[in-house]
């Protein structure tokens, strides 16, 4: 062993380069583990103390923490606000210079880009230190003082806090977009002001799986993505009525808060224990239930909202055409939401209906015929909380909760449905054919994923397979 005595990460440094290079002799060695190994024997032979060896820890982790937001500045590439601002506007004034109001206004009516916020946590840092590398990575700043927060509690992850840190995110995101927004509005006022109020801009949106992607889950029930997106209404309603009340919107902040006052009952209601059949009942008598005030579209708000700002000041038009933007973006959550589900679980719901006997290879021509004789013949049916209830079937549930979500919650905001391992166009058949089943495939993007080598590679057969399918390609069109 080296003589060295290990007190410090320059020792630990100089140790492992001599290590590493008996791997040439032995290419099984881990230099790592022998260097734990020379560490333990320093211990037990008092060379080292645990006090020593406790400072090397926290200076180890003080230069992971400050090599992680340098890695995250530098793929972040911050650049201030002013300048970020500065290069939208000039953008959006290019976009404007040949005068074609209807070509300015449909190019800013469409979205750049769908941005999925999902949850994947870093389980050893800390809540604290996540958000001092965070803050670290976006103001450039990565001293110790700034990023090396000693911390020992280790805060749960829960699916609950996923969420929490996934519409955090989506909240700045959206507040970013709101500016950007802005500045579309004012240059078209700027370029055609006798016109500019029929812009309809809409550069981003945004969407989540936390709380709806079930593939690989079992924390994940159909009772969990509906308490989620009753959530997702009531604090997206608070922002909504807080914003129109700061511009005197009226009738239009009245239905808001209306609807506000729903949401935060039904939120409480799928808050509390429903394993219960009676208090499954009665919270879902109390969602289905015609309302005044129950909220299950906001055209009628963006509506009033548009009509109000024709007469408004200039200040004032432009922040409800804002607040209505934002609404169109987003519809009555924090954003869309996308389920997710395992082909095999689709396989298996659908194997019901077109192979009860368990005989059939689903990938055959045979299967493929009889999916397209199912989709053909289909009937929507009805559902309610009662069959989600009951239903044992991964897939099904997620479409019964689906529809519950479009009928009962928000029928502003399209549905996708990822498809995980998805080989065979049957399989995306058979999720059509569920939304069908329950009258929602007007609302429902069925997305097969191409997760792997070989599904990529196969990606433009599949897709060429799947848009030979009458079926799907009517559906392609309803969906646009």
């Amino acid at each position: 062993m080296n003589a060295v005595a290990l007190n410090s990460i320059a020792d630990l440094r100089e140790r492992l380069q001599e290590l590493h290079l008996l791997t040439a002799q032995t290419p099984l060695f881990n230099p790592v583990f022998q260097l734990g190994l020379d560490l333990s024997r320093q211990l037990e032979s008092g060379n080292l103390s645990l006090a020593s060896l406790e400072t090397m820890v926290s200076e180890l982790e003080c230069e992971a923490l400050q090599s992680r937001a340098n890695r995250l500045h530098r793929l972040l590439a911050p650049v201030s606000l002013r300048d970020n601002m500065v290069a939208f506007r000039e953008l959006v004034v290019a976009s404007a210079e040949d005068g074609d109001f209807k070509r300015f206004a449909d190019f800013w009516s469409k979205p750049f880009l769908h941005t999925v916020f999902t949850g994947h946590p870093t389980f050893l840092l800390s809540a604290a230190q996540a958000d001092a590398v965070a803050g670290a990575a976006s103001s450039g700043d990565v001293s110790q003082n700034t990023v090396c927060i000693t911390d020992a509690t280790r805060d749960p992850i829960t699916l609950e806090s996923e969420h929490d840190q996934a519409l955090f995110a989506i909240r700045n995101a959206a507040n970013a977009r709101d500016e950007l927004v802005r500045i579309v509005l004012d240059v078209a006022a700027e370029h055609w002001p006798n016109r500019w109020q029929a812009v309809r801009p809409v550069p981003f949106r945004f969407a989540s799986w936390v709380g709806y992607d079930m593939d690989g889950r079992t924390d994940i029930g159909w009772a969990t993505s509906i308490r989620f997106r009753l959530f997702e209404k009531m604090i997206r309603l608070e922002g909504y009525c807080g914003w129109a009340n700061s511009l005197g919107a009226g009738e239009a902040g009245e239905l808001l808060k209306r609807g506000l006052a729903h949401a935060e009952r039904m939120t409480a209601l799928f808050s509390t224990d429903l394993t219960e059949p009676k208090a499954l009942s009665d919270a879902a008598n109390q969602l289905t239930a015609d309302d005044p005030d129950k909220l299950l579209s906001l055209e009628p708000v963006i509506s009033l909202l548009e009509a109000q700002a024709k007469s408004a000041d200039a200040p004032t038009a432009k922040g409800m055409l804002m607040l209505a933007a934002s609404m169109r973006a987003d519809g009555l959550g924090m954003g869309w939401i996308h389920f997710r589900i395992n082909a095999a679980q689709l396989h298996n719901a659908i194997r019901r209906r077109i192979d009860p006997d368990n005989t059939l290879d689903l990938a055959s021509r045979t299967a493929l015929k009889r999916m397209r004789k199912l989709i053909a013949e289909v009937k929507p049916l009805r559902s309610n909380f009662a069959a989600l209830a009951i239903e044992n079937t991964t897939a099904i549930r997620q479409f019964l909760a689906m529809a519950q979500i479009l009928h009962h919650i928000d029928s502003d905001a399209p549905i996708r449905m990822l498809i995980a391992e998805c080989e065979d166009p049957q399989t995306v058949l058979a999720a059509l054919y569920f939304s069908k089943l329950f009258g929602i495939e007007g609302k429902v993007d069925v997305s097969p994923l191409f997760e792997t080598e070989s599904a990529m590679e196969h990606g433009g057969r599949f897709l060429d397979a799947l848009l030979a399918e009458e079926n799907y390609r009517d559906y392609a069109r309803l969906r646009g």
